[in-house]
């Protein structure tokens, strides 16, 4: 057996993105909710479902992983998700370089993963 390769440059950017997914969604559940129990709850629950739903359907070691198609229109959909989200709590074009960046490392990522099998 041999032992695993290091992480690519694209793996790491994929990864960070991911990070980003994540504190967006922090972000979010902070600034959104007009009510400090709300802001705490959805603060904790937005990240912590996605996490959940990430790592049993869409993590590259997914306990249940989806069709390499369908786990990339859920990334795609749960990004841009983010993205809308992020519009609406804070700055409209910090939402648009989220947007861009996250979309073409996710999209790029997979369409490697598909040519190396």
């Amino acid at each position: 057996m041999s032992a695993p390769s290091p992480p690519s440059a694209l793996d790491v950017g994929v990864f960070l993105a991911e990070l980003a997914l994540l504190a967006a969604l922090i972000y979010v559940g902070i600034a959104l909710p007009p009510s400090v129990v709300g802001k705490v709850v959805a603060a904790i629950a937005l990240p912590v479902m996605l996490g959940v739903a990430w790592g049993r359907w869409l993590a590259p070691r997914a306990s249940r992983p989806l069709p390499h198609r369908t786990a990339l229109a859920l990334k795609i959909a749960v990004f841009a998700l983010a993205s809308v989200l992020l519009a609406l709590a804070g700055p409209v074009w910090l939402a648009g370089v989220f947007f861009l960046i996250t979309e073409v490392l996710v999209v790029t990522a997979e369409r490697a993963r598909w040519r190396r099998g």
